[in-house]
């Protein structure tokens, strides 16, 4: 009995040695669950649907209507033209469009447009739209609804799924290579490769087309499946090839910055996964970002998976052309770069 306390105290020793270990241990589940209590509070809460709004009559009984929605929950955007609200409702931007004709106080029609993935979204905006137009001052004039261009609205919900479980797959790519770079080098294998005549440089790229490959691969055998299987539908097949190589090109770059963050590959594995998993929540591929307060959806700019999703749904039911994804796009190749320069240098500063 004596010798299994003392072996268990050697390892409860190395435990907390390791910053590392009691980081993900005990740091990381508080993060995990601020973050969830962040998004399910106890207390009830109105959700932030965004309304891009073109108020082209300007006159009292407009401002009236902008302030009995503002008073419905509703946060208004301003848009300069229905072209201009319509593209931000097609990016995912806004959960619809309302345009007030310069004839709205005589009675002329309101037009609303809603995204038609935002079903939800769509009975509390004509909801708060019905009692805005019942404030004191407001025109009381009919609406019609008027279809978002190039949107085809999803008959499944797997056309709703799938740019998620894309995302999902290259996560699984990423957190795999990662903890392969980390058994080359238990193994020996990466030390045998360094004493050849082959430089850093291209260790480092062998590794990064690899995985690069095998994320575009997985991307494209779930689209094939999500197509044959599930029926989704694809509107820009130009478009969706850019989003996956981007995509995969990002998750490469985050695939050599995890393999340089730990010596070994339990350290590795926690941490990675770790990272790809808040990536995942706060990007909204665990949950939708219109749940989540207002200083998730302002970090979740910082999570690839965010980009990812906007790239492929861009390319799937919103119907984006490539010039509307080079936004993402970019990002997520800025993504990858950095990531890339950073993990490079992690790791030569480890082999120094």
């Amino acid at each position: 009995m004596r010798t299994v306390l003392l072996l268990a105290e050697k390892d409860l020793r190395l435990l907390v040695r390791d910053r590392g270990a009691l980081f993900w241990a005990c740091v990381f589940p508080l993060i995990f669950a601020t973050l969830f209590g962040a998004i399910f509070p106890h207390e009830t809460r109105e959700r932030r649907i965004v309304v891009a709004m073109v108020d082209q009559a300007q006159d009292p009984a407009s401002k009236q209507l902008a302030q009995g929605l503002a008073a419905q929950g509703l946060t208004l955007d301003p848009s300069r033209t229905a072209e201009e609200a319509s593209l931000r409702v097609r990016r995912g931007e806004a959960a619809a469009m309302l345009v007030v004709p310069a004839a709205f106080a005589t009675g002329a029609p309101l037009a609303l447009g809603v995204d038609p993935t935002k079903g939800a979204e769509a009975a509390w905006i004509e909801g708060a739209l019905a009692k805005g137009l019942l404030s004191p001052g407001c025109a009381l004039a009919p609406i019609e609804r008027r279809p978002i261009a190039d949107i085809v609205a999803p008959r499944t919900g797997f056309e709703l799924a799938f740019p998620a479980a894309v995302l999902w797959g290259l996560i699984g790519c990423a957190g795999a290579f990662a903890a392969a770079t980390v058994a080359e080098r238990r193994s020996g294998t990466h030390l045998r490769l360094r004493s050849a005549p082959i430089r850093p440089i291209t260790l480092l790229l062998g590794k990064l087309v690899a995985c690069l490959v095998a994320c575009t691969v997985d991307a494209t055998v779930l689209l094939i499946a999500a197509r044959v299987f599930f029926g989704v539908r694809v509107e820009k097949f130009l478009g969706l090839p850019v989003a996956i190589v981007c995509c995969a090109a990002c998750f490469a770059g985050i695939t050599v910055l995890l393999g340089s963050i730990g010596r070994t590959e339990q350290a590795v594995g926690g941490a990675s996964w770790a990272t790809l998993l808040l990536l995942a929540m706060v990007g909204g591929a665990m949950v939708p970002l219109s749940v989540m307060p207002a200083w998730m959806r302002a970090a979740s700019c910082v999570s690839p998976v965010r980009w990812g999703i906007s790239a492929l749904e861009g390319a799937t039911f919103r119907g984006l052309s490539v010039a509307e994804l080079l936004p993402s796009c970019i990002v997520l190749v800025g993504f990858g770069l950095v990531s890339i320069l950073c993990g490079a240098a992690l790791a030569r500063r480890e082999s120094a």
